[in-house]
């Protein structure tokens, strides 16, 4: 089981396109199954697979946060939640995919779990105690490395680093990647390394674009993947239907664009 989270210090660079896009072509195209989980309490990769209506349902029993035990009082936090009764499966039409919805609640992550021990390793504790069988986890990360990605760090065999080849998407991955090296030190049984960075919502009619693509190469910060995904608009209409790109526009560019990078995800995994 090969576990990737998906993260940037910096919102809004097609890190949650990237998961949901990604974990669809694994799963309908190679035959892959893939576990989604949503630890961004915006929610956005789980209402691109599932409706608002179906969240509604279960928002307050089954989602991430029952998983980290926020809906627990502290007399009952040995109560655990299975881990299993939060997975929605077959989600956004395609049946080797399944997810643990988010929640808004993720917000307060920090505050309501400050007592509690180990909070860190929660969800590695989750997975441990479980028998859950994937070829592949996916985690959607808030733009952070507070609580919630801090579960998810532990548990990630690599880390993608979706970024838009302009200034500011830039500037905090020195910053990301000098405190994972301090997240390994403090936990030993973190392993995690970065897989690589993907240039996504790239426009060729914008200079800096390429110019900072050159420049994001050659620094080395992050190994870069070949493959790039550019701006398409069909990628971004599918969230409506609440299903993947893949699934919606098949044949669009950029979903074209995410089949090359999962081959290369593919081969860059030993």
């Amino acid at each position: 089981m090969i576990t990737i989270s998906f993260i940037n210090m910096k919102g809004g660079v097609g890190k949650t396109t990237s998961v949901v896009e990604i974990a669809a072509i694994l799963a309908k195209e190679h035959n892959k199954k893939v576990l989604v989980i949503d630890m961004d309490p915006q929610t956005n990769a789980t209402l691109s697979l599932i409706s608002f209506e179906e969240w509604e349902k279960i928002k307050d029993t089954s989602t991430i946060a029952d998983v980290l035990g926020m809906n627990k009082s502290a007399s009952s936090r040995d109560d655990e939640f299975d881990i299993k009764d939060a997975i929605i499966e077959s989600v956004g039409g395609i049946p080797n995919l399944d997810l643990i919805p988010s929640h808004l609640e993720l917000t307060f992550l920090d505050l309501d779990l400050v007592s509690v021990a180990a909070r860190e390793s929660i969800l590695k504790n989750q997975i441990d105690n479980s028998d859950l069988d994937y070829d592949f986890i996916l985690i959607d990360c808030p733009p952070n490395l507070t609580l919630a990605p801090q579960n998810a760090l532990v548990i990630s065999d690599y880390i993608i680093v979706p970024v838009v080849p302009e200034i500011f998407p830039a500037i905090g991955l020195p910053l990301l990647v000098n405190r994972v090296k301090k997240w390994k030190k403090s936990f030993r049984d973190c392993k995690v390394e970065f897989l690589g960075m993907v240039f996504t919502k790239v426009d060729g009619r914008y200079n800096i674009h390429a110019q900072q693509m050159v420049a994001l190469r050659k620094e080395k910060v992050i190994p870069c993947f070949s493959t790039i995904i550019r701006q398409n608009v069909d990628v971004s209409k599918s969230v409506a239907y609440h299903k993947p790109a893949t699934v919606v526009y098949p044949y669009c560019s950029g979903v074209q664009s995410y089949r090359n990078l999962v081959k290369e995800i593919l081969r860059k995994i030993p």
